[in-house]
């Protein structure tokens, strides 16, 4: 009924809220230290927050099905790993404002793949697709500084679109896992992003970060649980279609936050190019849920 769609919306956006401020705090944080160390961080306190409440309320795998979905619940971590390595190395060289609308553009790649395995391109998709590919253009673009009427990458774009081109793969291998619940997907996939973090951060960061720095981090690693958690939520009470539009709705919050709280100036060119990749996100979401 209209409740549980006010209750979805009201579920939707926090998550989307959650992760755009995980974003946002974490570009102070991977302007000052080695992205592996804050990135390690993050993820030790949500495997902290994660790690109590599966061993309260959780499942262990049983059988050789769900010991299957184990190993590919373990398979997404690395896979995170690496899409938030290359999100928050774009936010260290690029704009919030710009990086965040090109990450949030993994249902686009996700779609993307699903055409190039022979599904047709039908309903929104035929629209948000093209859409996505011009508004990333767009927006990865910018007048270069010595005047001539020449473009250049912006900074940190290339980094989104890699993050959402490997974030298009994760919902596939997380599909193949949903044998087991939610919570221990999650936490199974946490504890393997740990794990297969920890040798690169002692080889190429280092685990200790300035006081400031590690409080942020772990405010950062406690609001990407709880928008998990909340995107879980607003699924489960539906409609679908509306979570996933307003869950969707990170990138242009990230456009927002980036705009007021860190006084961005996107150009023109890039201002029309994120309105094109939210509104091709939104479409994309819609077709997805639909």
């Amino acid at each position: 009924g209209r409740s549980g769609v006010v209750l979805t919306a009201a579920v939707s956006l926090s998550a989307a809220f959650a992760y755009t401020l995980h974003d946002y705090l974490m570009v102070r944080v991977v302007r000052g230290v080695a992205v592996l160390s804050a990135l390690f961080r993050v993820q030790v306190v949500g495997l902290v927050v994660l790690g109590p409440l599966w061993l309260l309320i959780g499942e262990s795998p049983s059988g050789g099905d769900e010991w299957r979905a184990a190993l590919l619940a373990a398979s997404t971590g690395p896979i995170e790993i690496v899409a938030l390595a290359c999100l928050l190395k774009g936010l260290s060289v690029g704009k919030l404002s710009v990086v965040g609308p090109l990450a949030a553009l993994g249902g686009g790649f996700g779609a993307a793949f699903a055409v190039a395995l022979g599904e047709p391109v039908e309903g929104l998709a035929a629209i948000g697709l093209p859409l996505a590919v011009a508004g990333a253009v767009l927006a990865s673009i910018e007048r270069s500084p010595d005047g001539e009427r020449r473009v250049k990458a912006t900074a940190g774009a290339g980094w989104g679109l890699l993050c959402a081109l490997i974030w298009g793969v994760e919902p596939i291998v997380i599909a193949e896992a949903t044998l087991l619940p939610s919570l221990s997907v999650v936490t199974i996939g946490r504890l393997a992003s740990v794990v297969f973090l920890a040798p690169f951060t002692a080889l190429f960061g280092g685990f200790a970060l300035p006081r400031a720095f590690a409080r942020r981090s772990g405010v950062a690693g406690v609001l990407d649980v709880a928008g998990y958690f909340l995107w879980v939520a607003g699924t489960a009470i539906g409609p679908v279609a509306t979570a996933s539009v307003l869950v969707a709705q990170t990138g242009t919050m990230s456009a927002v936050f980036g705009t007021v709280a860190l006084r961005e100036r996107p150009t023109r060119i890039q201002v029309v190019g994120i309105a094109a990749t939210a509104v091709a996100v939104t479409l994309l979401a819609l077709e997805g849920a639909g």
